[in-house]
């Protein structure tokens, strides 16, 4: 059986300070991941996720939905509302959304939904509700789905399911609001040089990274560490903050996001230096 030691320190992420920025709770599994490869995890969240205080809307479009008709999840912290008002509205009437068709994007959303008690037609591996639509295309016509979703997301899904004529049902049902609890332990650990890399997964994760950092620090250390984005949409809200090549890794799941960090650090494994190496700890 070969050394685990041994091959934890040929891990291109051996000694790998990787930040994320998501709520601790959604951070286990990549922290999990991280540290099987021989990385070192840091949470410092820098969004938190607050639940919508009026859910009419949702009560509306499950009560719209006939059989056939889609939800499509984007993200796991849609699946408890649905989940609690679905039960709540069939105590009156047991046939509310009855037979309809579930569709998810990214491993995580697609585990807690059939935790929730849902079964999942559809899963999106790759980031981006726009791969979605493309790949519902065939099945939507004249269907209604409901988009339960955050108070920041863009129109650019429900713009394509329209395209190819659903009629599409949103809801917010939580809202998304940037944190600055973790501000000085991250500005701490960047002025210390012991971060490699921060993953965003959210362009509001970005925003609130500015917010958090500001413009001159991030432009000193831009040089020394990896932006990871994911998906295309988190990658250009790096761009609109400065960063001029963030890296990109398209699968949300944690062994794509370790997959895309590993490839990176492979490329130049031989010169640069982990920040573990020679930085404090925090």
């Amino acid at each position: 059986m070969p050394d685990p030691a041994i091959s934890l320190s040929s891990s291109p992420l051996a000694g790998r300070r990787v930040v994320s920025t998501r709520p601790i709770a959604q951070s286990t599994a990549l922290g999990e991941a991280l540290r099987a490869n021989g990385a070192e995890p840091l949470q410092f969240p820098l969004i938190r996720i607050v639940p919508a205080e009026d859910l009419s809307k949702l009560d509306e479009g499950l009560l719209q939905l006939r059989p056939g008709d889609w939800i499509v999840f984007t993200s796991q912290n849609a699946l408890s509302p649905v989940a609690e008002r679905l039960q709540s509205l069939r105590t009156k009437n047991p046939a509310v959304a009855q037979d309809i068709q579930i569709a998810a994007i990214g491993s995580t959303t697609e585990r807690v939904a059939r935790d929730a008690g849902f079964t999942v037609q559809r899963v999106a591996k790759s980031d981006g509700g726009v791969a979605l639509a493309k790949a519902l295309r065939e099945q939507i016509a004249n269907r209604r789905i409901l988009i339960p979703r955050s108070d920041l997301a863009d129109d650019a899904m429900p713009e394509i399911l329209r395209e190819f004529g659903a009629e599409v049902l949103e809801a917010v049902v939580y809202r998304t609001e940037p944190s600055r609890e973790f501000a000085p332990q991250l500005n701490a650990a960047l002025d210390s040089n012991s971060v490699d890399a921060i993953v965003c997964f959210s362009p509001s994760a970005v925003h609130s990274l500015f917010e958090n950092v500001g413009a001159e620090r991030l432009r000193r250390v831009q040089q020394k560490i990896v932006f990871a984005a994911i998906g295309a949409t988190t990658a250009s809200a790096f761009t609109e903050i400065g960063i001029a090549k963030p890296l990109i890794a398209a699968n949300t799941t944690p062994a794509g996001i370790i997959d895309t960090l590993r490839a990176r650090f492979a490329h130049f494994q031989s010169h640069i230096e982990p920040a573990s190496a020679g930085a404090k700890r925090i």
